[in-house]
């Protein structure tokens, strides 16, 4: 009641402008409401782990987590995404109206559904990509305690996952978000995949049909593996590495002693990904270009003319400028990732020494917790191999790039993590031990979610601006770009237009912007002064939301701009005020070299 008394009143309370915090925007009640919802859900599942209640317990925490996730929804956010997401808000729009078809994305599986899934419940295409993404965010936290479940058969353990699950690990705030973006919402499908791939490996081969040679999840997992090539080839390429180092265990399984247990092979689903990715990718030039700057920025480092995490440390630099520590930082993004990654290392291990005492000792094992410690062993050998390719990312200017592998990776840390857990609590003694154990259980608990869904959106709290559109944005921008003058050059608040002529410019072609919209931008007061005291060669348009006042006042703590230069943008001679709708101002500026204002009656 409490849950849904909360998301009643937030669903009641609609964004009426820009937020620059949703976790201060939305109402008080939510936040209660949903404080109950877990802490309900996580007293009760501690008392009554093995019945029904147990159950529902979880089911009340996915409900509360799945609320939390879908709050720009709940809130009636006219959309949600200022970067990546804009452009792809562009493109749905083309392929609703027909203009884009699916084969011009690189990763067209999200926009294709969206516009069916637009078209089919009549609303419009922003809302259908919020409920899209969110759509994605329910599979995740479904299937986390469902891959547990089929590996472990633990109904503990997978209650463990459920609520290792609603931490929301993969979203980092530096590479993933809780929104339409591609490789966030084919990491939030990739649990899907793993289900299926674990339900796999263990599976029987007996049987004299088709359907037991080749298999039921067998055919599954080759579905899953192409959706996840159109939902994003980069997430499907780590998937086609690990089921290569699944293939090549399985091969060498015989010829070394490697501890593993006779498992179902995967060489079709390997064979068929594969060649339906390399398939897919070679058409686009895209591809290339980031795997060369991956190549030479890996040789760069390896040869000391380079370095490493060069995107990183801007953002680190700039959040020490507003005296943020690193290990407030660490703190607040990191710290619970980094305890489930040790216990995810400390399952990889144990299940490796169980594993050596049962096989290496005793000989060959097939049962069903030899079939589990050796997937357990596989996930740890894949770790191996895809470990220094994740790392080669992090080298250079695609260091942002190892931050989407490490969301990738979270997924596995989550599943291994909670069955760590389960391991030390069955380490306490029966009795007053494991009475006294509960409630520092439920710290812990109420700890690690408060630290990690405090970040699954961007707030003030992490240094940095929601990534909220507003309806004032879009209607300003809309209205900006439609009664526009074609030949005046945009100029901006830190970054130009360019997402927005992304997303509103009709039948822009793809990955090609009009050339007004990608020219230069103000990148703190001394550019801003320069562009408004005449010192440019042309007439530029200026757009100011408050998007961008609020991101640099109060989330970026006026590191480049102070409040005062966005009050005094009006008072520039020369600077006419052409537009504003509230939270949004087009300004006009014209060159004051010469005395001429040319272009103004364009204006």
């Amino acid at each position: 009641m409490a849950v849904a008394i909360g998301t009643i009143v937030a669903w009641q309370t609609p964004a009426t402008g820009y937020e620059v915090s949703m976790y201060a925007a939305t109402p008080v009640p939510f936040w209660i409401g949903v404080s109950i919802g877990f802490l309900a859900a996580a007293v009760v599942t501690l008392e009554s782990c093995h019945d029904r209640l147990a159950g529902l317990a979880v089911g009340l925490g996915w409900l509360t987590t799945v609320s939390i996730g879908s709050l720009p929804v709940i809130r009636s956010y006219r959309f949600y995404g200022r970067a990546d997401p804009m452009t792809h808000l562009g493109w749905a729009a083309e392929m609703l109206a027909g203009n884009m078809r699916f084969g011009d994305v690189f990763y067209p599986g999200g926009h294709s559904t969206t516009v069916l899934l637009t078209d089919a419940i009549g609303v419009p295409v922003e809302r259908g990509m919020l409920l899209f993404a969110a759509l994605y965010f329910v599979l995740y936290a479904l299937f986390i305690p469902l891959i547990v479940k089929a590996l472990f058969d633990n109904n503990r353990m997978s209650v463990i996952a459920a609520f290792s699950g609603f931490t929301v690990l993969p979203i980092n705030q530096i590479a993933n978000g809780l929104f339409f973006h591609t490789y966030s919402m084919a990491t939030f499908f990739f649990p899907v995949f793993l289900y299926v791939l674990v339900k796999h490996l263990k599976s029987s081969r007996r049987g004299d049909s088709i359907v037991h040679r080749v298999g039921r999840w067998n055919v599954l997992l080759s579905v899953l593996g192409v959706t996840l090539i159109f939902t994003h080839p980069q997430l499907a390429l780590n998937v086609v590495i690990l089921l290569g180092t699944l293939v090549v265990l399985h091969g060498l399984r015989k010829r070394l002693n490697l501890f593993l247990t006779d498992l179902r092979p995967v060489y079709g689903v390997f064979v068929l990904m594969t060649l339906c990715w390399v398939a897919w990718i070679f058409q686009f030039e895209m591809v290339f270009i980031v795997g060369e700057r991956v190549l030479v920025s890996t040789s760069e480092v390896i040869l000391g003319t380079g370095s490493a995490g060069e995107s990183v440390e801007a953002r680190y630099q700039s959040a020490l400028s507003v005296e943020a520590t690193v290990l407030e930082l660490f703190v607040k993004l990191f710290l619970v990732p980094s305890v489930y990654l040790v216990l995810a290392f400390l399952t990889v291990v144990f299940s490796l020494w169980s594993q050596f005492t049962d096989s290496g000792l005793k000989g060959p094992s097939t049962d069903d917790d030899s079939l589990t410690r050796s997937v357990v062993i596989y996930f740890g050998y894949v770790g191996l191999v895809l470990g220094p390719f994740f790392l080669a990312h992090f080298l250079g200017p695609v260091s942002h790039l190892f931050f989407r592998h490490y969301g990738f990776a979270m997924v596995f840390a989550l599943v291994l993590g909670a069955a760590m857990i389960h391991h030390i609590g069955e380490l306490i003694p029966t009795g007053g031990w494991r009475q006294a154990a509960r409630p520092v259980a439920v710290i812990l608990l109420v700890v690690a979610l408060a630290l990690s869904l405090s970040t699954v959106f961007a707030s003030p709290y992490i240094y940095n601006g929601s990534h909220h559109v507003s309806d004032q944005h879009m209607d300003g921008y809309e209205t900006a770009i439609d009664y526009r003058a074609e030949d005046i050059q945009w100029n901006g608040i830190r970054n130009g237009p360019g997402r927005e002529f992304d997303a509103l410019v009709s039948g822009t072609v793809l990955y090609d912007r009009p050339d007004v919209s990608t020219g230069e931008s103000t990148y703190g007061e001394e550019d801003l002064r320069l562009l408004l005291s005449g010192g440019t060669a042309e007439a530029q348009y200026l757009p100011v939301s408050q998007a961008d006042v609020d991101r640099e006042v109060i989330a970026y703590r006026e590191l480049r701009y102070s409040a005062g230069s966005f009050e005094s943008i009006g008072g520039y001679p020369g600077v006419h005020h052409v537009q504003d709708n509230g939270e949004f101002d087009l300004y006009y500026v014209t060159p004051r070299s010469s005395g001429d204002d040319p272009g103004q009656d364009e204006a």
